[in-house]
């Protein structure tokens, strides 16, 4: 059972591993070409002055708390131009039905947005899912760091209920998770690049969502 799990396709063991644990990594999820493509968007927007400083909150509870959390944002069109980041925000579509065909998630949407840790930021223990909006059910992150070695910081780590997990943010590699997971972004020591989203359980056309 063991050898066959192994031979599983990576999208079947993380199913497997979502269901049991509650997240899952799936390594090389893009091509390097792809996430040096998208990590050159990523800075050329940022030069252009496009990303924002990242804030806690939603809507009327939203504020900027450096202590809190350091990154910068940019939000992705749904309809991209860009060749590459289209063919992500496809895969993540596709990603999507195929979670609600085989675990029943009842998602409708996503959102997501590059995010940019400068050096020495971070992201203290924290939940996805908004007491106050409550729409977010699955965070995702493909992370975007070329080269990234021990010692660079910037790992996530997820709270379990009996271990804490620490992923290394790897190029190419998506880590997804249940929003109701406490997690934190440890801190960067050298800047840190993802595209960062959440798969919805209701339509972002239908209700008050950022």
């Amino acid at each position: 059972m063991e050898e066959q799990s192994k031979q599983a396709p990576p999208i079947e063991r993380a199913i497997d591993h979502l269901a049991e644990k509650g997240y899952f990594i799936w390594d090389d999820f893009i091509s390097l070409s792809s996430v040096q493509e998208l990590r050159n968007l990523a800075e050329t927007n940022r030069e252009e002055g496009n990303f924002k400083k990242a804030g806690i909150g939603k809507q009327v509870l939203f504020q900027v708390d450096k202590s809190i959390r350091g990154d910068y944002i940019q939000w992705i069109d749904k309809v991209p131009e860009n060749p590459v980041l289209k063919s992500f925000i496809q895969e993540i579509t596709d990603l999507k039905e195929y979670l609600n065909q085989t675990c029943y998630l009842g998602l409708k949407d996503f959102e997501t947005h590059f995010a940019i840790y400068p050096e020495n930021t971070f992201y203290k223990k924290h939940v996805d899912r908004f007491q106050q909006n409550a729409h977010r059910v699955l965070s995702f992150v493909l992370y975007l760091n070329t080269q990234w070695q021990n010692g660079d910081g910037g790992e996530l780590a997820l709270y379990l209920e009996d271990e804490q997990k620490i992923i290394e943010p790897l190029a190419g590699r998506l880590l997804l998770f249940r929003s109701e997971m406490e997690h934190e972004v440890l801190l960067a020591h050298k800047p840190r690049y993802s595209v960062t989203g959440w798969m919805l359980d209701k339509d972002m056309s239908l209700t008050f969502l950022p």
